[in-house]
């Protein structure tokens, strides 16, 4: 953002909370109060408390800034928006997801990239559901969610910017008042032409490296696999929400809230064991072992293993030798047709290899 000048005073033109991080909006007198006006409007639902907050930020807006204000309104919601993450990063799941609650403070975020609808999905489920946020869900260990209340980013038909709209201006509902805790997690994907609407169960590995790419700052998480892995236990397995129209959603949703959560698939830790087989592990930052693939993520890559590549992969974390490795894969999944297990087994220790997950002795 450009800065201010420094022989002119600061003073708050307001202060916003930004999933529990109170971002301070500031400007010198040059600002004008047109555009105060404006960034007031747009920001009314999310004003901080005034409570002492956990993190504290600020943004100094200058004139040059909101030489467009259309466009400066919808570039500083990006400017709040990446202050909050940055304020939280390795402290809170951070999706990038639309987020609704139910009175008791149930929420259910809804996971997706930019461009898959979650504006307009929070615009009808917040009719019926607290709005919580279009944009960014966080959430804590203990699965408690800070709201994010920004303006809606609206597609105005004769504007080249994006209108930056109060919830409460089209209709969306306030927040309950109970704390919100995250009880259910879904991939959001419309499907115009699909035969049927509704959650669809997604293998867990599938569903966090879908969902990778939707977290901010994963990797500064503790142990981020093992978080996700942590999160299915205590929500439900991961589902995939599909739907044909927004005007769907809100009925779907709220069979989820009514549903009971499914049981998520049994995760383990690989164990390292014997380093001195004749390949050696990589280094890596975390892995789990679901339903006999591994997941591992390696300087913030995501990357799924498929069985054969979960077996040679652990046993080179157990220190065995090709022979012992070979044997295993045969008595897991039996001769192969049509081709050979040892050339198999030798086949997947290059391809582990080239990904720096194994190294030769």
């Amino acid at each position: 953002m450009s800065p201010v000048e420094n022989a002119s005073p600061l003073t708050t033109v307001c202060a916003v909370d930004a999933m529990g991080v109170d971002v301070e909006l500031r400007a010198t007198a040059a600002l004008p109060d047109a555009v105060r006006s404006s960034i007031r409007a747009a920001w009314k639902d999310c004003l901080a408390t005034g409570a002492v907050p956990q993190h504290r930020r600020a943004i100094d807006l200058s004139p040059d800034f909101f030489a467009d204000p259309a466009a400066g309104l919808s570039d500083l919601s990006t400017q709040v928006t990446l202050e909050a993450l940055d304020a939280l990063r390795g402290s809170r799941l951070l999706l990038h997801a639309a987020g609704v609650a139910k009175e008791d403070g149930r929420t259910i975020a809804l996971v997706g990239p930019s461009g898959r609808g979650k504006t307009t999905a929070s615009r009808h489920l917040g009719r019926h559901f607290s709005y919580v946020s279009d944009e960014t869900v966080a959430v804590a260990a203990d699965l408690s969610v800070r709201s994010y209340r920004k303006p809606l980013s609206v597609i105005t038909p004769g504007l080249v910017h994006k209108e930056q709209i109060a919830p409460s201006d089209v209709g969306l509902r306030d927040l309950p008042q109970r704390p919100l805790r995250l009880v259910g997690l879904t991939l959001i994907d419309r499907q115009p032409d699909a035969d049927e609407v509704g959650p669809v169960a997604v293998d867990t590995i599938d569903a966090i490296c879908e969902m990778t790419p939707q977290i901010s700052y994963l990797p500064e998480l503790p142990t981020p696999l093992q978080w996700l892995a942590r999160l299915f236990d205590a929500v439900g397995a991961p589902t995939r929400l599909v739907y044909r129209d927004a005007t769907e959603l809100p009925a779907l949703v709220e069979r989820m809230f009514d549903a009971s959560p499914s049981t998520p698939a049994t995760w383990a830790l690989p164990h390292r064991a014997d380093p001195s087989g004749p390949w050696r592990a990589g280094r890596y930052d975390d892995a789990i072992l679901v339903d006999g693939r591994a997941c591992i993520l390696r300087d913030g890559v995501v990357t799924a293993l498929g069985e054969l590549g979960r077996l040679v992969w652990v046993k080179c974390l157990e220190g065995a030798s090709v022979e012992a490795m070979i044997a295993a894969a045969v008595a897991e999944f039996g001769e192969p047709e049509g081709a050979d297990a040892a050339t198999l087994v030798a086949g997947t220790l290059d391809e582990l290899c080239s990904l720096g997950f194994i190294e030769a002795a």
